[in-house]
């Protein structure tokens, strides 16, 4: 809890304000204070302030992906689960999208792992540049990302998902993702719904097989 002092921000606090604020953000009875000094109540207010700073940066540290700087998988299933609480209150539509970078194994072999970890920050940066800056982006597996766009249409889902792979052929000079998007449904937690959007993507590369299969000489 951040300690609260906005009441007095245009005076001085006197000790018995500073004993309360900091026995509130500690959760205590202010009498348990009683003993401390103005001086006191005020310097373990600036050190309980420094701790939650501290705090919330490592909780931003332990929640991000140290290479592409997207969402862990851990904290983006809880941001998904709420993301998928918030369109079952709201009767908003949500679609989910798996996208797996094509060949990265291949570029590990030939290029090495520099090359590919490039082309895995290339990804999750074409990712957050082409899909709307409050998109949920996380990075599911070694060459695997997950994405949920909140509110999205299908039709409008798959124009972006469109985008993105267009703008990651431009970046990394052909490199390619496939993917595959499914929408929530009445049945869906997070996992499912991961599970159906791989599935789709399976379903879309075989198509795409198929496709070329059938079109070879």
């Amino acid at each position: 809890m951040t300690p609260d002092t906005s009441g007095f921000a245009d005076q001085p606090l006197s000790a018995d304000q500073l004993r309360e604020a900091l026995a509130a953000a500690l959760g205590i009875d202010a009498s348990g204070l009683a003993l401390l000094s103005g001086r006191e109540a005020a310097a373990g207010l600036d050190r309980l302030r420094a701790l939650q700073e501290r705090v919330a940066v490592l909780e931003e540290r332990a929640s991000t992906d140290e290479l592409t700087g997207v969402m862990r998988r851990g904290a983006g299933l809880a941001a998904l689960e709420r993301e998928v609480d918030r369109a079952r209150r709201s009767g908003d539509p949500l679609v989910i999208a798996f996208v797996d970078v094509d060949g990265l194994k291949r570029v590990n072999d030939e290029l090495g792992h520099a090359a590919g970890d490039q082309l895995l920050i290339d990804v999750a940066s074409v990712l957050r540049s082409r899909l709307r800056s409050y998109d949920l982006v996380m990075r599911w597996g070694g060459d695997e990302f997950v994405c949920a766009l909140y509110g999205a249409e299908p039709d409008g889902a798959r124009r972006r998902l469109e985008a993105v792979a267009t703008g990651i052929v431009e970046v990394t000079g052909g490199r390619t993702v496939s993917w595959g998007m499914v929408t929530l449904e009445a049945s869906d937690n997070a996992a499912s719904l991961i599970g159906r959007a791989d599935e789709a993507l399976y379903r879309r590369r075989r198509t795409t097989a198929d496709q070329d299969t059938s079109g070879a000489p």
